[in-house]
């Protein structure tokens, strides 16, 4: 099978010196407080920006111009820093996909139209990826299931293994790439970019993660974004 890939690198963040620390921004870079928890909860917030920039073709932004969009889309979208509040430390709600469709079709105006993928569940969602990073645009990936965690990995050339990084159980991220025949043990892989690093998510345990869940089928899919003629 075909393996698909963005026509042009993914976004890169710099530092103040113009040094490259991030691919897409990471976003525990940013404010922790208590009534603005991106540090926390901003992964949303993240995912979009980083959608938003790679479309309207900024290849490189300076972490300063990134807190500044940030605090546009708290700006633009209510509730966005209620939603993002921990209530005793301990349970947020986390941005709803509305408030992140919602944000992206105003700021890319009549060109695109943007859309949740949640009411169709997973059947042909790889093929949705697939088509939608052949369009050159990114695929905002939510990521939930109860109690369960899924496995990022990344990637060492040498020896050509994919090494267990972390796991998480509700979390945005953007998938950049689908790769096939990944290896012996991983048949389809993901590539994705979160906390301003690449990973890479075993589709097959992806589905395994997401199970017969009702709730994940919806809560746990993608963005659909199409290029208006």
């Amino acid at each position: 099978m075909k393996n698909t890939f963005l026509k042009r690198p993914y976004i890169n963040i710099t530092n103040e010196n113009g040094r490259i620390i991030g691919n897409g921004a990471n976003q525990g870079w940013f404010s922790n407080s208590p009534w603005f928890n991106v540090s926390g909860q901003g992964c949303g917030i993240i995912s979009a920006l980083d959608t938003l920039f790679y479309i309207n073709g900024n290849r490189i932004i300076t972490k300063a111009d990134y807190q500044h969009a940030i605090l546009d889309f708290a700006k633009n979208i209510v509730f966005t820093k209620l939603f993002m509040h921990e209530f005793f430390g301990k349970f947020a709600i986390g941005l709803t996909p509305l408030q992140i469709t919602r944000f992206l079709n105003k700021k890319l105006g009549n060109g695109y139209k943007v859309t949740y993928n949640g009411r169709y569940g997973h059947e042909d969602m790889l093929t949705k990826m697939e088509d939608q990073l052949q369009a050159d645009l990114p695929v905002i990936w939510s990521l939930y299931r109860p109690r369960k965690r899924i496995t990022l990995y990344t990637y060492k050339s040498v020896p050509g293994e994919y090494i267990p990084a972390t796991t998480t159980n509700s979390h945005y991220v953007n998938a950049i790439a689908v790769i096939h025949d990944a290896a012996p043990n991983h048949n389809t892989m993901i590539k994705i970019s979160s906390w301003g690093k690449i990973y890479f998510i075993d589709y097959d345990e992806y589905l395994a993660y997401t199970g017969n869940s009702i709730i994940s089928a919806v809560t746990s899919n993608i963005f659909l974004i199409k290029k208006l003629q």
